[in-house]
């Protein structure tokens, strides 16, 4: 994961780094990026075989709760 310097585009002050989290059942996930539009399974609810998934961060502002997410490439 890249960590990024950025600054709120609305109040112009720093943005700390978290993620959205994804609850299921009994598991607590980082939210993720699929590419492409959803297929339906009949088991699993979506299906995400053979498709790019990657984790997403998001970041958020300190004074107006601003979100920006990013889903980037692992280094």
């Amino acid at each position: 994961m890249t960590t990024r310097n950025l600054k709120c585009p609305k109040c112009k002050v720093d943005m700390e780094e978290g993620y959205i989290l994804d609850k299921g059942g009994s598991e607590q996930l980082q939210s993720r990026w699929v590419e492409g539009e959803p297929g339906k399974t009949s088991w699993f609810g979506v299906k995400t075989s053979g498709k790019e998934i990657l984790q997403v961060t998001t970041y958020r502002c300190r004074r107006c709760g601003f979100l920006e997410s990013y889903a980037s490439q692992a280094e």
